[in-house]
């Protein structure tokens, strides 16, 4: 019979335990919830670190849809904005071979019990273009997380956040007068 060791709220050692004076990825610290986790959620966390692009080629096809959803969003149709939304979203997931993730817009924030909820289109906010299309690449890419890298979760790494800039940059590039130029700046 195999006994129960105490776990103590410290910090648990693990194999994939980074040094507690530098990280993974480019040299820095650790977040003080990492040595936190369970060991197998450590591996994921440096996994996730570790990959800082899609392999990914965005055609003409996505970049049309692109400039398709900014036009949309210029105009303040929710069900637009699902429809246009929807079709990118679609092709990113065709190129990258994973089953298309279903895109629910609302035209309110939905609250919880802790406040009003990030990632949703209100449509009377300033600034849409930028908080919606950057709000919707970060989405995409947690989504990618679990169907591209096979992560088992997705969390808020140094890595995650470059594969969320890669996806905005790659869809949405400077200079291809999308109107969203400025959401890169």
């Amino acid at each position: 019979m195999k006994t129960r060791r105490n776990h103590r709220a410290t910090q648990p050692r693990s194999r994939t335990a980074a040094p507690r004076g530098g990280g993974a990825g480019d040299g820095g610290a650790l977040p003080g919830f990492f040595y936190r986790l369970a060991p197998r959620d450590q591996k994921v966390y440096l996994r996730s670190d570790a990959i800082d692009a899609f392999d990914l080629i965005v055609g003409p096809n996505a970049l049309a849809l692109a400039e398709a959803l900014v036009a949309v969003l210029e105009g303040g149709s929710v069900a637009g904005t699902g429809r246009a939304a929807q079709a990118l979203v679609g092709e990113l997931c065709r190129l990258l071979g994973v089953r298309v993730v279903p895109i629910e817009v609302k035209g309110v924030r939905p609250r919880n019990a802790r406040g009003e909820l990030h990632g949703i289109f209100y449509p009377d906010a300033p600034r849409i273009v930028l908080t919606f299309l950057r709000t919707l690449m970060h989405e995409l890419a947690h989504y990618f997380d679990y169907a591209v890298f096979r992560l088992g979760n997705s969390y808020h790494t140094r890595g995650f956040f470059k594969r969320e800039s890669f996806l905005v940059r790659a869809v949405f590039p400077s200079g291809s007068g999308s109107g969203a130029e400025s959401a890169l700046k």
